[in-house]
């Protein structure tokens, strides 16, 4: 009967639990906690590494990174588990060793610090800290000191073609889903965002995850790495020497770009202004070399003596009148820039003295209209294109095709019409590929991280045969003396130049405020090299008041003889022993030191420490017997090394992994620097080093 009895109650019980959802005699809402015990179900994103982008000889250009935000728990009542004090104790001290730290003023970390609140964060400069910062932090084992990760993009090299690799950051309402919104980053995202993963679990009503509470989980896929064109060294070297030249010639903005002519490969290019992506401070979205139009100048003129060699109307010894040139409907004659030109001289010299009335006479007595538009759009000259994904603009075409008026003249020699750097560029290739122009590219593939096989590959690509063997032969042979003849209006590029630079230069009106300018001008250079068998395109332009043409002249003979060298080693066989970097962060810098020794590589040790918490390159990097390996450690005493023979990326990588700022004068090998070998360093001590 007592067992009848008992189950009696819990039928009762069961029923009464169906109907009202609450125990019989605990009256407990077991329904409704049920529901939450289901709400309590929790997905918590596994978030996806973005795909990192390398230069072309392996160096990061951007990656994802985890950042640190700094924040300090002041209030009593939070303590550890074993009742220690887990808030800041001693306020004084905490403001003075965080100071040294993070280079910010003492008196400004106390006031924060002295806040009645909970908890307080320090602003700018205690966010975005690296990972080696929050390591420096922690050793001061300093209580109440604490971090929020955030996930960002990180651009090692900082302004590096920066117009061009674009940026990426986090989405408004996700601080840790990185999105490209610019360049590159964004017309490659697709292929650069990985899948996120997903973790689904159990938690109780106070929210703490239940013991074994895990229900489902699903991996992130990281993105796909990106491999550009560009080479590190010889970008890194254009953006020195166009910091040189911007502090001479002072222009309102410039550009510079040098491409391999048999391939297409964007080797380096160069805006200024430019920006930093770690900082985002651009004053402009537009990308100076793919969307620039311009009136060049005189470097449009080749395109019209290789149309009229082409057609064989030309004979570049005949002579014609300089000075002046009338034309049916005009007003005024089109004159040479000095007025009175030159006498009568032949169309070969005209060339080389930059006649405007050379290029008007062979338009109205030697070209066939119709055959020069034909070759314009051949070119791809006043139409919009794109390369990577990246917009390139078209400029504009001031004449009609149909009469020859003014602007049908004027356009002839670069003005009136305009174009962009990326076109001319482009077409100058005509002249190094035997007629046929290249396509310019930035990226060299695509790589699965997972797979390491290529998903994409950058392919070179040639327009048909524009100019035929023979028009290019003269042509080249015109920019040959345009460089090398006393007549020529650039001998400076050939000047001191052992690489056999040829090229044309250019100055056009700029229009201010819709009136052409007076004083300002665009001045540009295009050009090849070496002149028998053109290995490198190349092309400089910048708008001022003065014509700057020795120091632009600098420039170009600098990243060509650079670029020259560059190409001539990868050609060659050369016998090193390669090594895929492992991840060395958070071992012991003995460990480390061990591993690499069996490679036959010695690091540079950065700091005092026992453990490594900043390596250089990155993991997963190749690398060879040759290449500097650099490990900063948790110590926090930093000697200067003797940095003679490093490159400017190395010495900046040592100055981002020691804290330090590396200013660099001149570009190429370093050679002195201002501070001796053996001295102890200050955080963000300015250290200046000299290359050549």
């Amino acid at each position: 009967m007592f067992f009848a009895f008992f189950i009696f109650l819990l039928i009762v019980n069961i029923v009464y639990l169906c109907v009202s959802g609450k125990g019989l005699i605990s009256q407990e809402n077991i329904r409704d906690y049920n529901k939450e015990r289901g709400g309590g179900r929790v997905t918590k994103i596994d978030y996806a590494t973005r795909g990192t982008i390398y230069s072309s000889d392996g160096e990061v250009i951007a990656k994802d990174v985890k950042r640190y935000n700094l924040y300090a728990i002041l209030s009593k009542t939070r303590t550890t588990a074993d009742h220690k004090p887990a808030y800041v104790v001693n306020k004084e001290k905490t403001a003075a060793q965080l100071a040294k730290i993070l280079g910010a003023n003492k008196d400004y970390l106390l006031k924060k610090l002295d806040t009645k609140s909970y908890q307080v964060s320090f602003g700018n400069v205690g966010n975005n800290l690296s990972s080696i910062v929050k390591a420096k932090i922690e050793a001061l084992n300093l209580p109440g000191l604490e971090f929020t990760e955030v996930s960002s993009r990180n651009y090692t090299f900082g302004d590096f073609a920066s117009y061009e690799v674009g940026y990426a950051s986090n989405t408004a309402d996700d601080s840790q889903q990185v999105v490209g919104k610019m360049g590159l980053e964004k017309s490659y995202n697709d292929y650069l965002t990985g899948t996120n993963g997903k973790v689904v679990y159990l938690r109780d009503s106070k929210g703490n995850t239940l013991p074994n509470g895990v229900l489902s989980k699903t991996s992130s896929v990281s993105g796909n790495d990106v491999h550009l064109t560009i080479d590190s060294d010889l970008q890194t070297q254009l953006d020195s020497l166009m910091r040189d030249f911007v502090g001479i010639a002072r222009p309102r903005h410039a550009t510079a770009a040098i491409m391999e002519a048999k391939t297409g490969r964007m080797l380096a290019v160069s805006n200024y202004p430019s920006f930093d992506p770690n900082k985002r401070n651009m004053k402009s979205y537009n990308d100076l070399f793919l969307n620039g139009a311009y009136e060049c100048g005189s470097v449009f003129k080749p395109f019209v003596y290789g149309n009229a060699l082409t057609d064989k109307v030309l004979d570049i010894n005949d002579y014609y009148q300089s000075g002046s040139f009338y034309y049916k409907g005009g007003t005024k004659p089109i004159r040479d820039t000095n007025k009175v030109g030159w006498g009568t001289i032949t169309f070969a010299e005209g060339l080389y003295r930059s006649s405007n009335t050379a290029i008007c006479n062979i338009l109205k007595s030697h070209t066939n209209m119709k055959s020069l538009v034909s070759d314009y759009n051949s070119l791809g000259f006043f139409k919009s294109s794109t390369v990577d994904g990246l917009a390139c603009g078209s400029g504009v075409a001031a004449f009609d095709g149909k009469t020859k008026n003014a602007e049908w003249y004027t356009t002839g020699f670069g003005q009136g019409s305009s174009v962009t750097p990326f076109q001319l560029l482009r077409a100058y290739s005509a002249f190094a590929n035997d007629g046929k122009m290249v396509s310019p590219y930035f990226v060299d593939s695509v790589v699965n991280l997972r797979t390491k096989k290529k998903i994409y590959t950058g392919k070179t690509v040639f327009s048909e045969k524009i100019f035929p063997s023979s028009a290019v032969k003269t042509v080249k042979y015109l920019l040959y003396g345009v460089t090398h003849n006393k007549a020529g209006t650039v001998h400076s590029y050939y000047q001191d130049s052992p690489n056999d630079i040829i090229g044309k230069s250019g100055t056009g009106q700029v229009v201010i405020n819709g009136a052409y300018s007076k004083s300002i001008n665009s001045h540009s250079f295009c050009g090849m090299a070496p002149y028998n068998n053109p290995k490198v395109v190349f092309m400089i332009t910048w708008v001022n008041a003065t014509n700057n043409t020795k120091d632009a002249a600098t420039v170009i003979k600098g990243i060509t003889k650079s670029a020259l060298n560059k190409l001539n080693e990868s050609s060659k066989k050369v016998k090193t022993i390669s090594y895929n970097l492992p991840n060395f962060m958070n071992q012991s810098v003995t460990y480390a030191k061990s591993q690499l020794s069996k490679a036959g590589l010695s690091p540079i040790v950065i700091g005092d420490g026992t453990s490594v918490i900043g390596q250089y390159p990155d993991a997963k990097t190749t690398i060879t017997n040759s290449t500097r390996v650099m490990f900063a450690t948790n110590g926090a005493k930093i000697t200067m090394p003797s940095m003679v023979g490093w490159s400017r990326k190395e010495a900046e990588a040592f100055g981002s992994l020691a804290g330090v700022n590396i200013t660099v004068s001149g570009a190429g090998t370093i050679y002195k620097q201002n501070v001796e070998k053996g001295t102890t360093l200050k955080s963000k001590q300015t250290i200046k080093v000299y290359a050549s």
